[in-house]
């Protein structure tokens, strides 16, 4: 499904592909708004999962997520 990029949507209500890099929304975080991707859980009882690399190239948690949209459209003329 296809969510506009101007939309936030709930993450209880929806969530994105996974592997989707998305914009997530985390109010109580320092940097409240940040990329990351949907992981699907792998262990029972896990609830769902945005990840976001660290600067060693690590997959970080990103907890607290209460909202998300697609990324949108890179600009068309990069200059």
């Amino acid at each position: 499904m296809s969510t506009p990029a101007s939309s936030w949507v709930l993450r209880a209500k929806e969530l994105p592909q996974p592997g989707q890099l998305v914009l997530v929304y985390v109010p109580t975080a320092w940097q409240q708004i940040t990329v990351a991707a949907f992981k699907t859980p792998t262990t029972a009882g896990a609830k769902h999962m945005f990840v976001t690399p660290d600067q060693n190239g690590v997959n970080r948690y990103v907890k607290g997520v209460t909202h998300w949209m697609s990324l949108p459209e890179p600009p068309s003329d990069p200059s």
